[in-house]
């Protein structure tokens, strides 16, 4: 194909800057001729906004080469024809070639967008678009798109940065950038993202919707409705605006309006689900068992199909004493998440030597105990090619082809959940009343012989044996989560308890998340931060014998709690951050040793880390944590 000439070098140059109407007052000026002026026409004036216009040079102009033919086809048939698949088959034959510029392949990743045919885009960009030119505005914006699509962050970042080096307002790029930051909770530059792409399309909807997420997700609930009101076009609001709307009511426990924003939302059902788990979580602090039932009739389809309604359901018949319907909500809940393949998701790769080694030593023991099947034992014969005593933690290993394919499914599979019925008591024998008078005068309370032996053994053997554990983090240890397969009754039998047994601290509060961590000796715990919770119930279950110096591997907790203002990212992830706030304020810390059966119960929103650590190697004595969290006083977003 012959090169762009002079005029239209400049009309591409003009438009990749932002600048639209000199663009289009030059190539008006000069009526394309070549195929390639023609086809730099169509791209100008689609970037612009003028499509009918694109469409027309499309149909009017004599095109020579095929493949060019083929990309405009596909433009008629996408926006006149309405056939997208037909459109998405010409598509494919244009960029198909060499020939085939960049906006080409810009337009068929925005055709494959549009279809929802991420994953072909990102492996269109991967094969053929590793180094996009810096001057590609078109192409490197579409390429952001996609990244963020995929959430993948990075890639996001970088291609929507480039973008706006050339054009500091281009509108989509702002936005990608925007959702960037909120991806990876980068909150704050996010909503200036979206502020700034606001003022370059003033009341436009995309951008108002990213301020009142962001806004929202700050706890700003009055600036989400001030950024609603700035909004040009309210006939026909989006189902997530009205989803933001409702958050930020339910943020002013504004519950009547609140409910009717995410009721409206529901009208679509293609985002029904987040207005769903909105309403799940109003209803079930509202004791409104007759509006659950109704949502499970008429949502039945939708809240089978997701992991948080499900999840949500469970909160709920936990929280009104429901222990077996909780028990069977949180199990539907993880085996969804099973068949999505959440596990695989959150699987690092390359995979950590620390993952390995946990999951190696926990077959085998599973593997001692008679309890592995076939398939346990054909992923136990796997995971020991990987597993040496001696091997460096910091090690990773990330095989190639068949071999990484086999041991992303053994990491990921779940092969033994323990038969685990509890009956009897589950809390040990404790004053409780004197517990809530110390808590409340103090914030921080140490119980002693927390559970009662037999629910000790019975959540002891089933955290040992239930292959659940597939959260990693980047310091050594795994964890398990509620919705995710850490639903024993024993657990659950706590939690409730805990409500009845101090009814002025737990009661009034809902059990929100429970989890579980387990730690690898060689390397250190959990950082400084602090949770969302109002109150912190968090007991060690490890025999004693397995700490080697009784004086530490416990936990520190400092007399501060972190400010309100912050996000759940700076107060969950910023150690550096809170370890300035503890120096500044003079925070006074109460360290606690590491016992069995030792709870510590607190105030969530004080900053705390875990101790020091000294455990004796092998599988049984890695130091193991559980918490509950009970009612929500922070963001967790």
């Amino acid at each position: 194909m012959q090169n762009l000439s002079q005029t239209y070098k400049e009309v591409k140059q003009l438009r990749s800057r932002g600048n639209c109407p000199a663009a289009i007052s030059m190539l008006r000026s000069q009526p394309p001729s070549s195929d390639a002026d023609a086809f730099e026409a169509v791209v100008c004036l689609f970037v612009c906004g003028q499509v009918e216009n694109a469409l027309h040079v499309c149909r009017t102009h004599s095109w020579k080469e095929d493949w060019v033919r083929h990309m405009c086809q596909a433009l008629q048939e996408r926006f006149v024809t309405g056939n997208p698949a037909r459109g998405l088959t010409l598509a494919r034959k244009a960029v198909s070639g060499r020939h085939a510029p960049h906006d080409a392949a810009a337009l068929y990743l925005l055709l494959l967008q549009d279809a929802g045919h991420v994953d072909e885009a990102q492996a269109y960009i991967r094969d053929r678009l590793q180094n996009p030119p810096f001057g590609e505005t078109f192409l490197l914006t579409t390429i952001a798109e996609v990244a963020a699509a995929a959430h993948d962050w990075r890639e996001a970042y970088r291609a929507a940065s480039a973008v706006l080096a050339s054009d500091p307002d281009d509108y989509r790029a702002l936005l990608v950038l925007s959702t960037a930051n909120d991806g990876i909770g980068n909150i704050h530059e996010s909503l200036g993202n979206a502020i700034r792409a606001s003022f370059v399309r003033k009341g436009a909807m995309p951008a108002i919707l990213q301020i009142m997420r962001c806004q929202n997700k700050l706890g700003d609930y009055y600036g989400a409705l001030a950024a609603f009101d700035k909004l040009t076009e309210t006939s026909a609001i989006s189902p997530e605006m009205h989803i933001e709307l409702g958050m930020a009511y339910l943020g002013l426990e504004d519950r009547a309006r609140a409910v009717s924003e995410f009721r409206s939302a529901l009208t679509s059902r293609v985002h029904a689900a987040a207005a769903l788990r909105a309403l799940i979580g109003i209803y079930a602090r509202d004791d409104g068992t007759a509006e659950l039932d109704a949502l499970r009739k008429d949502y039945g389809a939708e809240i089978r199909s997701d992991i948080e309604c499900l999840y949500a359901l469970g909160i709920a018949a936990l929280n009104r004493g429901d222990l077996n319907g909780a028990s069977q909500w949180f199990t539907r809940s993880r085996d969804v998440a099973q068949a999505a393949g959440s596990a695989m998701d959150g699987l690092p790769w390359p995979v950590p030597e620390a993952r390995i080694r946990h999951d190696y030593e926990q077959l085998e023991l599973l593997q001692r105990r008679g309890r592995l099947d076939s398939k346990g034992r054909e992923a136990l014969a796997l995971l020991k090619r990987y597993y040496r005593e001696d091997a460096d933690p910091q090690a990773v290993f990330a095989p190639a082809g068949a071999e990484g394919s086999a041991l992303m499914d053994a990491l990921c599979d779940t092969y033994y959940i323990p038969e685990s019925m509890f009956a009897g008591a589950a809390l040990g024998d404790n004053d409780y009343d004197a517990i809530e008078e110390k808590y409340l005068a103090e914030r921080c309370v140490v119980i002693d012989n927390f559970l009662a032996p037999e629910a000790l053994s019975a959540l002891r053997r089933f955290c040992e044996e239930a292959t659940i554990w597939k959260v990693n983090n980047a310091r050594g240890y795994v964890g398990a989560l509620l919705g995710r397969g850490f639903n024993a009754p024993v657990l659950l039998a706590a939690a409730h308890e805990l409500r009845k047994a101090m009814p002025r601290i737990v009661g009034p509060e809902p059990l929100l998340q429970a989890w579980a961590f387990k730690y690898d000796q060689r390397m250190q715990g959990i950082d400084m931060h602090a949770d969302f919770a109002r109150v912190n119930v968090n007991f060690w279950i490890t025999p004693e014998t397995a700490c080697e110096d009784p004086t530490t591997g416990g936990m520190v907790i400092y007399d501060v709690p972190v400010p309100k203002s912050w996000t759940f990212y700076q107060y969950n992830n910023e150690s550096e951050r809170l370890a300035a706030y503890v120096k500044v304020h003079k925070a006074k810390p109460v360290r606690v040793p590491y016992r069995a059966n030792r709870c510590v119960l607190f105030d969530s929103s004080l900053i705390h880390v875990t101790d020091e650590m000294h455990f004796k190697p092998g599988y049984e004595n890695r130091r193991l944590n559980v918490t509950l969290l009970f009612g929500r006083a922070r963001a967790v977003e």
